[in-house]
């Protein structure tokens, strides 16, 4: 059987040689049976027969080469098979695959056969035309792995060569202020995507398709390829440099690739001083329009304030020597801060009133006044009592959240501000002082360009704020040059503001000076026992309110709590905050947030009346001073202005002096005079009265932090007037003064728009939302730590010019953080501490308050270190106050007016 079957191979062998051309025109098919086949299911698959030839197809002919695989079902031809030549082919083994083309030139067909393997399967993939992903697998099997790799290194070198390419303008390579401060990383993302697509495409497969990681990674890596595409670079240095890192952290991540060096951030910071003075001239400047401009003149907008304050830093050297010896430096940080609330249908042109003529029971609360700040009181007892009484706390939204104000949208509102200049001058001399006004003057006041001796006077001023030393140290200036001849030379152009910040922080230090006694720690009842009670050891009474400020007005609030939570247990007759009170209403709950508010709202005007009231003793003050007023206009009457002397209109008897004339008229003609101080009478409840004042005194601070919080300035101006009053017992004389002028540049001496905007543009908002404003002061210490920190992170190499610098770059710096923070979707990180949970401590308070009966009522009572209290408004002395009213305000008379 072997031998039969080499002898048939060896017969079909020659057979085939010597007909192949026949063979291969002739079409040879397996005839197929007629008669159809049952087809019996068994577990062994049918073979099916195989052609030894196969016919050619017309749809499977193209024109150019081909391949053909004899273990395939059919032959692909390079020509139609009526014009083929007739073609010999060998035999070859099944395992390889042979490749028909045509060359170029000739257009013959030829024939070459693929002996690699690898080659071959690459081959079959191609021929398969639905099978891409497989064809690149047996590609990248084949050693065109390595040329494929080194072609796609070649197409990203050209694309990072067009992208990084200095004719594109790309925004990598934008490094100004405003590119850097507005930089976008879908701007850039959109870049690489266009000018370079399959380096964007790998990004993005590094990174897990982050755009953000993507284009991160994108920056850094073209950054090594061309140091010019730097703008994600330059800005990581400045965020480092305004986070305060030093100079070998920033040169560190420098030679990493995340940043640029130290020095490099230094210098752009040149270029940052650009877009901070765009800042300030949109600040301090406005567009005129048409009809209103004026040839010649600079046209300087109203719509912002000036805050200043001093910066004081002392550096010591490591080793004293002769030439070092430890440096004391004072500059001088200057604010532009935004008028949020204008009003320009008012009249700018004249002062409201004469402040020479006008009653000195102006500046006294009235009737109005007192009644407006009662209304305040009850609602922050309000507020007090649906926060802690149980009974009380589900009806907290009853009661309105905040005091209201017709500029309430516009106190919400995000404030700008810009700072000017820090100057190498200091408020403690004088000479210093008067250039900084100069400066002020000069820089934020308008003036005449044909005028540069400054003879032109203006009516434009500008309000200068800030804190009560500040403020009497630039009066002082203004007074040393009040003998010029212009508003400029005279630098009058400056109006002066007490900030809020210093307000509150002087009304603090009077209640602590009143109220807090160290000897009095013994005495139940006592601020100083309270304290010890409830372990506050960061209280130290008023030597330390300036410098701890926010603990020790957290403690007095603390206190005022206690005091109203107490009064509230004595007035519903209960022993505890969880108890129901004796006329509680069974159905309360069923009542309309009206009638619920209504009956809140009594219970907190029953606390006051009771165990707070202050109507009766500023009534009596005002009543007083009204009859003074009356008084001293008889005595203008009585003067003679050409005799410049006082006549009794009975006797004719001159006197020069009204003190004169009212001794005559009273032991000759038997006038009377009732206005004269009576002294208190005794056998009062002096405890009562401590506990009385001191709720008081912290309802009027609190109240007083709640309007500056809320952008109030009509509260804040009410508040003035008490403060003032309270001001005349205590010993701030100097801060009184400033109240008065404070009401005075309001009530007479500005005119009605000046006055309005003075008013209320006394707190900032950084941040934008309702009760989220600060005193401008506020602002303006946050701003002085800032440059104090930038001054502390240049350690030994910190001069005037490289903090002057930094000074005016840090807003920008900023500004460049911010943007970047919003691209990551970073939350802005808040500046407000959480509030602490206080429930315990006020509540061992209150036991301390009711142990020691501090809200009854038992006449000669005292505490012993407070012998015999009287209330701060009984104390005034009415005769006394009025003088020194009238005194001031003939001295302002000339000194602001003339």
């Amino acid at each position: 059987m072997d031998a039969l079957r080499r002898e048939k191979g060896e017969v079909l062998g020659s057979l085939r040689d010597k007909h192949a051309k026949a063979l291969l025109l002739n079409i040879a098919r397996t005839p197929k049976s007629k008669d159809k086949r049952s087809i019996v299911h068994s577990p062994t698959p049918r073979k099916t027969k195989k052609t030894l030839f196969t016919t050619p197809r017309k749809e499977h002919i193209e024109p150019e080469g081909q391949a053909m695989q004899e273990d395939n079902q059919r032959l692909v031809l390079a020509t139609p098979m009526e014009t083929m030549k007739p073609i010999t082919i060998k035999s070859f083994t099944p395992s390889k695959i042979k490749v028909v083309y045509k060359t170029k030139k000739t257009k013959n067909i030829r024939t070459k056969l693929v002996k690699d393997c690898q080659l071959g399967e690459l081959v079959r993939s191609i021929a398969i035309h639905n099978a891409p992903k497989r064809t690149i697998r047996a590609m990248y099997n084949t050693p065109l792995k390595d040329v494929i790799n080194n072609h796609i290194m070649t197409e990203l070198k050209q694309e990072i060569g067009k992208l990084t390419s200095s004719v594109n303008r790309s925004l990598l390579r934008q490094i100004d202020s405003k590119s850097l401060a507005t930089f976008s990383i879908d701007r850039v993302n959109e870049e690489i995507q266009i000018w370079a697509p399959l380096f964007h495409q790998c990004m993005l497969t590094l990174s897990n398709n982050n755009l953000m990681g993507a284009t991160v990674a994108a920056c850094v890596m073209l950054k090594y390829n061309n140091k010019h595409m730097s703008a994600l670079q330059h800005i990581i240095g400045q965020i480092l440099d305004h986070g305060g890192a030093t100079d070998d952290t920033i040169d560190t991540l420098s030679k990493m690739g995340m940043c640029v060096t130290a020095s490099s951030s230094a210098k752009r910071k040149h270029h940052l001083l650009s877009r901070q003075q765009q800042h300030i001239k949109r600040l301090l400047t406005e567009p005129v329009k048409e009809d209103e401009q004026i040839t010649g003149t600079h046209q300087l907008s109203k719509s912002s304030d000036i805050i200043g304050d001093n910066i004081d830093i002392t550096r010591s050297p490591s080793q004293m020597s002769v030439d070092r010896r430890r440096q004391s430096w004072h500059w001088f940080l200057l604010v532009a801060l935004e008028k949020r609330v204008q009003d320009p249908t008012l009249d700018d042109t004249h002062p409201i009133a004469d402040i020479s003529q006008v009653e000195n029971s102006l500046f006294i609360p009235n009737l109005e006044e007192s009644a407006f700040l009662e209304g305040n009181f009850i609602h922050h007892i309000m507020q007090v009592l649906v926060k802690y009484v149980d009974s009380l706390k589900r009806y907290k939204l009853c009661i309105p959240e905040y005091i209201s104000h017709p500029h309430l949208n516009m106190s919400c509102q995000k404030s700008d501000y810009a700072i000017i200049d820090l100057l190498d001058k200091s408020e403690n001399k004088s000479e210093e002082m008067i250039d900084i006004l100069q400066y002020i003057h000069e820089k934020c006041i308008a003036r005449s360009d044909s005028d540069n001796d400054h003879d032109t006077p203006s009516s434009l001023k500008r309000v200068f704020g800030g804190d009560v030393l500040t403020n009497e140290r630039a009066y002082s200036a203004q007074l040393a040059l009040h003998n010029g001849m212009t508003e400029f030379s005279k630098l009058q152009c400056v109006i002066h503001r007490p900030e809020g910040l210093h307000r509150m922080m002087n009304l603090l230090l009077f209640i602590y000076e009143q109220f807090y006694k160290v000897s009095s720690a013994g005495e139940p009842g006592t601020l100083s026992h309270l304290r010890n009670t409830v372990r506050r050891i960061d209280v130290h009474g008023p030597e330390e309110v300036i410098q701890k400020y926010r603990s020790h007005y957290a403690w007095m609030d603390d206190c005022l709590d206690s005091f109203i939570l107490g009064a509230y247990m004595d007035l519903m007759g209960i022993k505890d905050l969880q108890d129901e009170p004796v006329n509680h209403q069974p159905l309360f709950h069923l009542l309309s947030d009206q009638d619920k508010y209504t009956y809140i709202h009594g219970v907190a005007k029953d606390i006051l009346d009771k165990y707070v009231k202050i109507a009766d003793d500023v009534d009596e003050i005002r009543e007083k001073t009204c009859a003074l007023d009356a008084e001293a206009n008889q005595m203008k009457d009585l003067f003679d202005s050409d005799e410049m002397k006082y006549m009794c209109p009975n006797c004719n008897k001159q006197y020069k002096t009204s003190g004169g004339i009212k001794r005559h008229l009273k032991k000759v003609h038997e006038f009377s005079f009732d206005t004269e101080d009576q002294l208190p009478t005794s056998g009062k409840d002096h405890v009562a009265i401590y506990r009385a004042s001191f709720m008081k005194c912290a309802l009027l601070l609190r109240d007083t932090n709640d309007a500056y919080k809320m952008g109030d300035g009509n509260r804040v101006t009410t508040n003035a007037k008490f403060q003032m009053l309270l001001s005349r017992v205590g010993k701030h004389n100097k801060y009184q003064l400033w109240l008065f002028r404070y009401l005075a540049y309001i009530k007479c001496i500005l005119s009605p728009k000046m006055a309005y905007e003075y008013m209320w543009n006394c707190s900032a908002n950084l941040q934008g939302g309702i009760g989220k404003n600060i005193p401008n002061d506020n602002l303006l210490e946050m701003m002085v730590q800032t440059v104090k920190k930038k001054i502390y992170s240049q350690g030994a190499n910190a001069t005037y010019t490289s903090v002057q610098r930094a000074a005016l770059t840090t807003q920008i710096q900023e500004e460049i953080k911010q943007n970047l923070q919003t691209q990551c979707n970073k939350k802005q990180s808040g500046s407000r501490r959480p509030d602490a949970n206080k429930t315990s401590d006020i509540l061992e308070m209150v036991t301390e308050l009711n142990n020691a009966k501090i809200f009854d009522y038992i006449p000669g009572r005292e505490f012993n270190s407070f012998p015999g209290f009287i209330d701060f408004f009984s104390r005034i002395k009415v005769v006394d106050l009025h003088a020194w009213i009238t005194e001031n305000r003939e001295r302002l008379s000339y000194e602001v007016l003339s």
